[in-house]
């Protein structure tokens, strides 16, 4: 017998955790504007092959 199925996927958690990290920029005094900036910068950074290091 199989265990439950999880219901939040990789992306819903994913997806998750970029809202709560956007929240505390929020509420650690950063602009609504600022805080979404400042994660699409991670994100985006995230996605990208490093330049140097590891692979």
């Amino acid at each position: 017998m199989t265990g439950p199925i999880d219901p939040i996927t990789d992306l819903a958690m994913a997806a998750a955790q970029a809202h709560e990290l956007y929240q505390a920029y929020v509420e650690a005094g950063f602009t609504e504007e600022q805080a979404f900036e400042i994660l699409k910068i991670q994100v985006t950074a995230a996605a990208m092959p490093p330049l140097f290091g590891r692979r």
